[in-house]
């Protein structure tokens, strides 16, 4: 079994972007196996040889017990965020890597993985926080009770060692997605991520990163300044791990995120560059047409909006 595993989760219809996820893996973590953890079905839809060499494993094969009730109870985004967790349990148990990286399927690769491996040396689980210092007093978005609303932590990454302290982690985070993943914000819920905010102090072998090139992302861009030197990009002189495209719009490329106002990318052309790669990697990787492919397990619409009375 291999000892390097990154895990990504997706339905059908964002394929294409964990296939370009996988790109980035084979230039820059060869040494690591990338496993989509499908939450959909098949079902002959695109062709077999297209996330090849990657692994691949459909969400009924992960036989959770109360699936059916899962599907039927969450939307596509809480279904996808609800079985992270699982994928995650699943890899750990059957795959029994030395060494764990989940990264969200709108992430892509820019350096090696080096630097988080050296810090699993002395933790079991390592977490990215969304900021590390205030954003400026202003009517852009995102803001501090953004953050708030969405948890501390970014869920788009996380690493495990593979020992106890990370399965204990993984079995309780998976006994709460069973049926408390929504999308609540009223309730204080979103979706799986803000279930984070007591990770440390649940498990005492927790790091939080706050290398400026592990998660760089609209949330935080007010505080880390990207260059390209040479061939590579740097974040605050330290190396672009990776990047997280969070709220981009295939077909809206010149707009960081759907979800600020802060930022924008002609402001910095290494910005601008990350970008037009990550654009050129949906294109070749045949996202449009995979964005037009329906989830399966997608919550069918209430009475009233069969009926059009309700939006």
């Amino acid at each position: 079994m291999p000892g390097k595993i990154i895990l990504t989760t997706c339905s059908l219809n964002h394929i294409a972007q964990a296939k370009s996820l996988g790109d980035s893996v084979i230039k820059y973590a060869p040494d690591y196996t990338l496993v989509i953890g499908l939450v959909d079905k098949l079902e002959g839809r695109i062709p077999a040889d297209y996330f090849t060499p990657h692994s691949l494993v459909e969400a009924h094969e992960l036989n959770i017990p109360q699936f059916d009730e899962m599907y039927k109870r969450y939307t596509t985004l809480e279904l996808n965020c609800a079985l992270k967790s699982f994928f995650t349990s699943h890899i750990l148990k059957n795959y029994s890597p030395d060494r764990f990286i989940f990264l969200d399927s709108d992430i892509l690769l820019f350096d090696s993985l080096r630097f988080i491996e050296e810090e699993l040396n002395n933790a079991s689980i390592l977490l990215t926080p969304h900021i590390t210092s205030p954003f400026p007093v202003d009517d852009y978005t995102p803001k501090e009770k953004d953050i708030l609303k969405t948890g501390m932590f970014n869920a788009g990454f996380y690493a495990l060692k593979n020992d106890e302290a990370a399965g204990a982690f993984v079995n309780w985070w998976k006994e709460r997605m069973i049926d408390q993943c929504y999308e609540r914000p009223k309730e204080g819920l979103n979706v799986d991520q803000k279930w984070l905010n007591f990770v440390p102090f649940y498990y005492k072998s927790v790091k939080v990163l706050e290398h400026p090139g592990c998660n760089a992302a609209y949330w935080n861009l007010h505080e880390r300044n990207i260059e390209k030197k040479e061939n590579s990009f740097f974040v605050n002189n330290e190396p672009l791990i990776f990047y997280h495209f969070s709220g981009y719009s295939f077909h809206h490329p010149g707009t960081v995120s759907r979800h600020q106002s802060r930022f924008d990318m002609n402001a910095n052309a290494a910005v601008k560059e990350l970008f037009s790669i990550y654009q050129q990697a949906l294109v070749k990787n045949r996202h449009e047409e995979m964005l037009r492919l329906s989830c399966f397990y997608k919550k069918e619409k209430g009475l009233l909006q069969q009926l059009g009375l309700k939006k």
